[in-house]
């Protein structure tokens, strides 16, 4: 994922330091960082080196940024650090704090949905009076920021700064971003312990809660890097299994056409093979597809085209177009009666989040009866599709909905492991919800909603 995507993520209460090697690494977080506060309305305050003023201003003109434009409606600011940090003279922590709170409420006052300011942190490298309390007012941004709706930036250059005061900067910031990487911070401290408020048992209550995170950090990455090798190896058998069955017909037919000989091929044999070959390519378009919308949820490139939709007659359509696929596994599926529930939603989307949740429900269900129910309380629209199958233990149901997972190990199932996440991904760029209740050997409910107002 690059930088641009991974500052989407921020956002009002967060706190980052910028430590760059070069302006390549400079601009390339912050430009998008501060164009993205524009796009979402907020007041953008860049507080600049006295010097930098046409570098910077070139720097944003060259990324896209309007900046006249901007500039001209206030939302965008440039302050020198006369301007800012050293207006009254002299820098003041605690007055600094005084100022970013009195810009933050101007700016919601003006109908700004937030504010956000970065800042080239080399006015420190100055002589003037305060300068030295840089750290404590770092510390005292990390007490701010938190709850409020402004966000920052500070940038720090390696080559401008010394080693002591790079290291207490990342004791002072929960987020860094280094190079393109955007990393939680294992070395950021508490403005109480930066500030050497802290008493010995909560820096060493401190150690050991970073300890457990790094150990859970890991845990999270050694099964990220089982769940792909898992997924590799099941991949590579649904992929090829549809592959298979495929060129043995073609061999068949070939063999068949080379001797002459039709007559062994009756009409309903050829249309055994056709059907069998058709529900071959199905499932195989069904999996590269399913490969597809992964990487487009990857990329934060999962579109919708919006409609008016009656959800009762799109899950009804479905269900009489899967009924033959649990009819031959020898499974009843039905829907419950249902009145009109409408909404503006991409209609070949929830047909596909609904596909996901009924071939879960065939996997699963332990060739039991499933039953579709469809509902609406006036403000969201409610499906759920029940089985009658094993269940899913406690410790699963939030797994289940991750990439490549399955309610059982990948020797036990088929398929990928995506339909869930997908499901998830696409109920939730909806505005709506899924969830699942079950307790093992009593089946399972996954139950969706969708806001009825929904506008993308």
């Amino acid at each position: 994922m690059d930088i641009q995507q991974e500052l989407q993520r921020m956002g009002p209460g967060d706190h980052l330091c910028l430590v760059y090697e070069n302006a390549t690494e400079q601009w390339d977080a912050v430009v998008p960082y501060m164009a993205q506060g524009l796009a979402r309305n907020e007041a953008c305050l860049y507080v600049i080196d006295d010097r930098s003023l046409d570098e910077v201003r070139q720097a944003f003109i060259a990324r896209g940024v309007d900046v006249d434009a901007h500039l001209s409606s206030g939302q965008l600011i440039f302050a020198t650090k006369r301007e800012a940090y050293l207006c009254s003279g002299a820098f003041d922590p605690t007055a600094m704090i005084s100022f970013l709170e009195q810009t933050a409420r101007q700016a919601l006052a003006a109908g700004r949905t937030g504010f956000r300011v970065t800042g080239e942190m080399t006015w420190a490298l100055g002589h003037e009076c305060g300068c030295d309390r840089l750290i404590e007012y770092e510390a005292l941004l990390s007490n701010f920021f938190p709850g409020s709706h402004a966000s920052a930036i500070c940038q720090y250059s390696r080559k401008r700064f010394s080693a002591d005061i790079i290291r207490d900067v990342l004791r002072t910031h929960p987020v860094a971003i280094l190079g393109h990487q955007v990393c939680p911070n294992l070395y950021y401290e508490s403005p109480a312990m930066v500030l050497g408020q802290g008493s010995t048992e909560q820096r060493v209550e401190w150690m050991i809660q970073q300890l457990q995170r790094f150990r859970s950090a890991e845990r999270k990455l050694e099964r990220a890097v089982q769940a792909r090798d898992d997924f590799l190896s099941v991949a590579s058998h649904e992929l090829n299994t549809p592959l298979t069955s495929l060129k043995l017909h073609i061999q068949s037919l070939t063999r068949t056409l080379g001797r002459g000989d039709l007559s062994s091929f009756s009409p309903q044999k050829m249309m055994g093979v056709i059907d069998s070959t058709d529900r071959q390519l199905r499932r195989l378009s069904r999996l590269v597809s399913d490969l597809l919308d992964v990487s487009r949820i990857h990329a934060h490139k999962l579109t919708l085209h919006l409609e008016n939709v009656e959800l009762w007659e799109l899950v009804a359509d479905v269900v009489d177009r899967m009924s033959g696929e649990f009819a031959r596994a020898g499974m009843r599926l039905d829907i419950a009666p249902g009145s009109q529930v409408k909404g503006l939603w991409d209609r070949g989307r929830l047909e596909q989040v609904v596909i996901n949740l009924l071939s879960n429900a065939l996997k699963y269900g332990a060739g039991r009866p499933v039953h579709v129910e469809v509902s609406s309380d006036g403000e969201r629209a409610r499906l759920s599709v029940k089985d009658q199958g094993g269940g899913i233990r406690e410790e699963d149901r939030a797994r289940i909905f991750e990439r490549f997972e399955r309610a059982i190990s990948a020797n036990e199932a088929s398929g990928l492991g995506l339909g869930l996440y997908i499901a998830r991904e696409i109920v939730q760029v909806h505005g709506g919800t899924i969830s699942v209740e079950s307790r093992l050997g009593e089946g399972s409910t996954f139950t969706v909603t969708l806001p009825l107002d929904a506008e993308g």
